[in-house]
């Protein structure tokens, strides 16, 4: 009877024959791709192309970062800094004491989320630089 470690061995040795077969075929792909961003790019230099890979939000939903955030600025009635909606949305969802490296990136998410309610209408900036605060439009 063949071992357990023969049996990987072997399975091991056929994926390394599959990846020595598929390299080529990504490699063309990735090609492919590159001639067809520079032929959109030669036609429209302005136009942004999103990024092949959507890391998905491992504290909030689909749509909750968006009604969170709302609904924090609504119970303060007032403008309040990126920081501060990061840090009480984040306890809004059990993390009572958030790691810098989860505040940063939830900070990073507000700021691009804010930019697009903000061409909208929806929310408002007041300030500028690090004084700068969001409020929700009148």
């Amino acid at each position: 009877m063949e071992s357990e470690l023969t049996k990987l061995r072997r399975k091991r040795s056929r994926i390394h024959r599959q990846l020595d077969r598929l390299e080529p075929l990504l490699a063309d792909y990735q090609a492919k791709l590159a001639d067809t961003e520079a032929r959109i790019h030669a036609l429209a230099p302005e136009l942004w192309l999103q990024s092949r890979h959507r890391r998905p939000n491992p504290i909030f939903g689909h749509g909750e970062l968006t009604r969170f955030a709302l609904d924090v600025m609504r119970e303060a009635g007032e403008p309040l800094a990126v920081a501060v909606i990061a840090v009480r949305m984040l306890a809004r969802k059990g993390i009572a004491l958030p790691d810098p490296r989860l505040r940063c990136r939830t900070r990073e998410r507000l700021r691009r989320m804010f930019a697009s309610l903000q061409e909208r209408g929806v929310t408002v900036r007041v300030g500028h630089g690090n004084a700068s605060r969001r409020g929700i439009a009148p």
